[in-house]
């Protein structure tokens, strides 16, 4: 039998009561959920503070870095200025002195020809021979790779090394191969590693330029030193054959035939011609050539024609493509 009940005989506080409970634990629910979250974004509100002071912090010493860095700037203008300035005095110096300008002219290891088979050389400025390090024994006359590996394995490791050799003692290695060194003849080996080690490259250009692969001989006819043909080799030093107007910075091989077609065939042509005479050779040869700001040219062509080969080298670091910065 079904038994049936009627709402109307359940007490009031019992239906209350049903309908209490659960919106307290529905409120105790949302209440513990509010109060997760509140403390998940308090923390990630406390990070974001802090993470934002932080950048602020790092913002500030940026811009005191950049200011530094423009103080430093400026300074190290200044000092370069005053660097230039001091070069500029002390080469007026050495040009009062005749003496002292030929000794700068063979420290230099100037190579520039006189005669149209000689080739020239940009000057070699003494910061340049830093390429050359202490264990390339190649820079002698007469060491080719081959043999600063075979020296290598004897124990002969640098410039230091070498110039502290005997003559005799280098032969014996060479003889303990059998023939397969027998043409070599190390005679100046030692002197030519002890002049490399003290740094006396003015020296063994001169002496290397009278060698024959390492031999003292009659080379009645001097060709460029070893020293010269490494740092060619490794891009440290120019070398131009006579006449070459490709020397000139913003000169390339189209405009050297343009100018070869005008007439214009060597250094002292050039530096002979006006900027007017050559803008309208280039104006002429078309829009091609627009870009071409021929202004420095001649007085490039005349330090070139004169053997200046310093002067010309220190100039064209101040070039950009040929033209004034």
């Amino acid at each position: 039998m079904i038994a049936l009940i009627s709402f109307c005989d359940i007490p009031w506080w019992c239906v209350f009561l049903s309908w209490l409970l659960p919106f307290l634990l529905g409120l105790l629910l949302g209440w513990f959920l509010w109060a997760k979250f509140k403390r998940m974004f308090d923390s990630l509100d406390s990070e974001y503070r802090e993470y934002k002071l932080k950048c602020s912090r790092i913002e500030e010493e940026l811009k005191k870095c950049n200011e530094k860095s423009n103080e430093y700037s400026s300074d190290m203008a200044l000092l370069r200025g005053r660097i230039r300035e001091c070069e500029k005095e002390l080469e007026a110096t050495i040009k009062d002195s005749s003496t002292a300008k030929d000794a700068l002219s063979a420290s230099s290891g100037f190579a520039a020809g006189k005669a149209s088979g000689k080739n020239s050389f940009a000057g070699i400025a003494a910061d340049k021979f830093a390429a050359l390090k202490d264990d390339n024994l190649q820079v002698v006359e007469g060491i080719g790779p081959k043999m600063n590996i075979f020296l290598n394995k004897n124990g002969i490791k640098t410039w230091s090394d070498l110039a502290a050799m005997d003559i005799k003692d280098i032969q014996s290695l060479l003889d303990k191969e059998g023939n397969k060194y027998r043409i070599i003849n190390p005679e100046t080996w030692p002197a030519q590693a002890a002049l490399a080690r003290d740094g006396k490259w003015d020296e063994l250009i001169s002496m290397q330029k009278e060698l024959d692969t390492g031999k003292k001989g009659d080379n009645s006819q001097n060709t460029d030193s070893k020293i010269e043909k490494l740092l060619i080799k490794m891009g440290v030093l120019k070398k131009w054959k006579k006449d070459d107007l490709k020397a000139i910075e913003g000169v390339g091989p189209k405009i050297e035939g343009l100018l070869h077609d005008a007439g214009i065939n060597t250094w002292k042509d050039l530096a002979d011609t006006s900027v007017k005479k050559i803008q309208k050779i280039l104006d002429k040869a078309g829009k091609r050539y627009a870009l071409a700001d021929p202004g420095t040219w001649p007085k490039q062509a005349a330090l070139a024609a004169s053997d200046k080969w310093s002067e010309l080298e220190e100039y064209q670091d101040y070039l950009k493509g040929g033209k004034e910065k």
